[in-house]
This record gives C-alpha cells, sequence and structure tokens, in this order.
C-alpha cells in the first residue's frame, strides 16, 4: 500500500500525524508526505514534527499568498507531476484547504482513489474559500472519513452515497489524548510565570481574520481591552503568517498589552490551552480541544465546523461582524470547565481508518 498525503496548513499535521501512524501499523510500505506551505510555517522542525512522530515532508511546495483560487491553480499544477512520478494506491486529502481541494481534482483526473479526511463538515456559509473547498472535496473524493453523524447527514443530505461515507470518529482526539500527558509535563504555565486557570488564550488561523486589516485590528482591539479590563495575562499565539499581516497592516502597537508566543509545538499549544481560563480562536481543531479539555472557548464566526462542540461541549460561538467581542470574552473568562469526550472521539479513529483503506485497496485487488 502506497500513500501519499497533501497538507495545506501547519494544523494538518496535527491531524494527518495520528493516521500516518495507524497507517504504517498496517503495512504502507511508502507514505509519501506533501505539504503546500513554506517549511518555516512548522519551525522549529525537529521538536515540531518529531513529536507528532512524523518524518520531514517529502515534498514542500512553498504556497505563501493569494487568493484561494491562485492557490488552489498553483497547487494543482504542483501535484500533477507529484502524483505522477509516486502513483500512490490512495491520496489522503486533509482538511478545507485549498490544497485539499487540488488533491482531489488530481486524484480524480488521474484514476486514484482519494480519501478526505476531516469529510462532511459545514458551516453554512458558502462565501468562505474553505466552505467551498469542504463542499468540492468531499464531491470528488472516493472515500469520506467523518468524526461523527452529524457530519455523515449533511454529506447524505446532499445526495452523496452512503457507501461513500465512514464514521469514524475524531483523529483531533486522537492526538490531543496521545499528547497531553507530554503536554501536561511541560508545566509551560508555570515556566512563564503564570497560574493554571489566570490567563486568556487566543489562537488566530482563518484567512478572513488574519488577512484583512479591519478584522485583524478589530480581534487584537479586543483582546487588549480585556487585558487591561481584567489585569489577566493574554497570550496571543502568533503564527508566521499573523505575524507577517500584523506588520504589513502596521498594527505591532496592538501587541504591546499582549504575551506574544511563535513557534510553539502542539504539546506546547495544549499545554496552554488546557491551563487556560478561556481560549479565542478561529482554529476548528482547537475548538475540538476545549470541548476534550473542558476549557470555555469563544470561537469567532464561521469557523464552527463541528456544532457538537456547541450543543455538548464549551464552545460558544460568536458573530464577529454583530457581536460585542470584549463583552463574550469577559462572559466566559469565568465559566465553568466541563470536559466532554463526543461518541467515538477516543482515541481510535486513525485505526479505523487505516482498515477502511486496507479494507478498500484488498476489495480492489480481489
Amino acid at each position: 500500500m502506497n500513500v501519499l498525503h497533501v497538507i495545506g496548513s501547519r494544523s494538518g499535521f496535527f491531524r494527518i500525524s495520528p493516521v500516518y501512524r495507524a497507517l504504517r501499523a498496517a503495512g504502507a510500505e511508502e507514505q509519501v508526505i506533501v505539504y503546500a506551505g513554506r517549511r518555516s510555517d512548522y519551525a522549529p522542525e525537529e521538536s515540531f514534527l518529531s513529536e507528532l512522530d512524523l518524518p520531514r515532508p517529502d515534498h514542500v511546495l512553498g504556497m505563501g499568498g493569494g487568493s484561494s483560487a491562485l492557490l488552489t491553480g498553483r497547487s494543482l499544477i504542483a501535484l500533477e507531476p507529484i502524483v505522477s512520478r509516486a502513483r500512490p494506491d490512495w491520496i489522503f486529502a486533509v482538511g478545507d484547504v485549498d490544497a485539499a481541494l487540488a488533491a482531489a481534482i488530481v486524484g480524480r483526473k488521474n484514476g486514484i482513489a482519494t480519501a478526505h479526511l476531516e469529510a462532511g463538515l459545514r458551516t453554512g456559509d458558502s462565501s468562505a474559500p474553505e466552505e467551498v473547498n469542504r463542499l468540492l472535496t468531499d464531491r470528488l473524493s472516493d472515500t469520506l472519513f467523518t468524526a461523527g453523524p452529524e457530519a455523515e447527514t449533511n454529506l447524505l443530505e446532499e445526495g452523496i452515497s452512503g457507501d461513500r461515507i465512514h464514521v469514524v470518529g475524531n483523529v483531533v482526539a486522537d492526538s490531543l489524548l496521545r499528547l497531553r500527558e507530554r503536554a501536561s509535563h511541560l508545566n509551560l504555565p508555570s515556566v512563564m510565570g503564570l497560574e493554571r486557570g489566570s490567563f486568556l488564550l487566543a489562537l488566530l488561523r482563518q484567512r478572513r481574520n488574519v488577512v484583512e486589516a479591519e478584522r485583524l485590528e478589530r480581534i487584537l482591539s479586543a483582546l487588549d481591552s480585556v487585558a487591561l479590563a481584567t489585569g489577566r495575562a493574554t497570550i496571543l499565539v502568533m503564527e508566521p503568517e499573523v505575524a507577517e499581516n500584523v506588520h504589513r497592516h502596521q498594527l505591532d502597537g496592538l501587541l504591546a498589552p499582549l504575551t506574544v508566543v511563535e513557534s510553539t509545538t502542539y504539546a506546547e499549544l495544549l499545554g496552554l490551552v488546557q491551563d487556560a481560563a478561556a481560549v479565542v480562536t478561529d482554529a476548528s481543531e482547537i475548538q475540538d480541544s476545549t470541548t476534550l479539555l473542558g476549557v470555555p472557548c469563544i470561537a469567532l464566526d464561521h469557523s464552527i465546523v463541528r456544532r457538537i462542540t456547541v450543543r455538548q461541549g464549551t464552545n460558544f460561538a460568536l458573530n464577529l461582524e454583530s457581536d460585542d467581542l470584549v463583552d463574550a470574552i469577559m462572559g466566559r473568562i469565568e465559566a465553568a470547565h466541563r470536559p466532554n469526550r463526543p461518541a467515538l472521539w477516543d482515541g481510535n479513529a486513525a485505526r479505523r481508518i487505516a482498515e477502511i483503506t486496507l479494507q478498500g485497496l484488498t476489495s480492489e485487488a480481489a
């Protein structure tokens, strides 16, 4: 079994790591990792990848800025020769990034079975590039791995055949449960001179919140206001693209009241999440993590793709266009911590994915 994984964002490594290990244990002879972004996105490389038990990507496409359409097109052009040379049995498209859609198109046009990891997720905002990617990647992929029945229902209602859909659980839970003990042993808040539950944590990833100056300024200004009003430390985990846009839009002054942390590994990030008073984020894997850890979370609009984190978890959905971000954060800081583990968020999603993948290949050979 030869598998090619296409990852388009830093969080894609977190999602694919348990699948990579499970496929390796199931006998995958070769696994090729293609990362569409830049090598600096996952620096420091050694610690970030080693804790996830992943090798360095075999191919780094170096995609930077540009529109969603432009990045999809560039990814298509770059992926085609890689797939032609590798001739994998499976292509795994990860998440809702432009590279995932490009992977599904290349797989379909070259007759290679494509699996979409985290299929069936929907926000209902068809104007968002991520939502377009989700819809089209699901349509083009042969096998759709979902985290729960809600995503399965979305796909069935869109007319997708049930035999393509497999409810396997949440790979984010796989990674979190594996790294949680390591995260606790780091005791990162104490290293930073902070008490458990005393600080607010923020992480931004969604393109419109990172790239659009007005939205980025509003979010940073709200974090400043909360820090000044409460006297609490407010930690901003600032990834490379956010840093670039803060400088480009001349918003550096808004960082003064914040504690800026750059280039965290996932164990370090989870160590901060689990000890935070509350989390402000648009990153879906962090929203999932706060549900599992029971930490109150303010989810910025159009980023909630698993509604179960709102219904059963600690997630609070906020509309950045109309709701008061400062009031929302202030209201969640003192909220109770209530850990919750939805069905199949049990750490075995990747094992189920590997079994289904191997069965599919065996069936084709027969």
